[in-house]
């Protein structure tokens, strides 16, 4: 009979709780103690934060003192870094470049350049078997095109030769002939 004065206890992970409160007052609660800042008070926060910080001058200088304290290893290691990443970039533009004058396809450049330059052996030599194995990646470059000229609903394909290549007077002559 001891227990019948006494609100019942409930047990939780993080600490003991009695029962019996009513959630609806703890969220009150709550509510009350949150704080709500004006426009104002956050500006005059934002400024003594600021007030905090360093001024750009500041910056400079302390990157220029940082960079003044790097030993002459750490520097020649940058620079021998930057040294590798060109000449990564060269090897790359090289093997594409090899890749177009082999005739292959400017959209399937990329993916060719990437599947032979993963394949171990002299590029060039991988480049030939890849494309002698894989002939769809290869542009096909016809003097004359096949066109689809629209007629007012009717269609005709007609092979028209590239005007670009031609000289004057063999434009003159083509021309003549329509």
């Amino acid at each position: 009979m001891e227990n019948e004065n006494k609100e019942p206890v409930t047990q939780t992970d993080e600490k003991t709780e009695v029962s019996g409160t009513d959630p609806v007052e703890k969220t009150e609660k709550d509510k009350k103690e949150e704080k709500t800042f004006t426009q104002e008070e956050v500006n005059a926060m934002l400024a003594k934060e600021k007030k905090k910080m360093p001024t750009s001058e500041e910056l400079k200088a302390f990157k220029e003192w940082k960079e003044n304290q790097k030993t002459a290893e750490e520097k020649q290691a940058e620079k021998e870094t930057e040294y590798q990443k060109t000449l990564t970039k060269n090897a790359e533009l090289e093997n594409e470049n090899k890749a177009f004058k082999a005739g292959v396809n400017k959209d399937d450049v990329d993916y060719v350049v990437f599947k032979v330059s993963k394949m171990e052996g002299d590029f060039e030599e991988n480049l030939a078997s890849f494309l002698e194995d894989n002939p769809k990646y290869l542009s096909s470059n016809k003097e004359e095109t096949t066109k689809t000229i629209d007629l007012g609903g009717e269609h005709k394909e007609t092979n028209t030769p590239d005007l670009s290549k031609m000289s004057y007077e063999e434009y003159k002559a083509y021309r003549k002939k329509k």
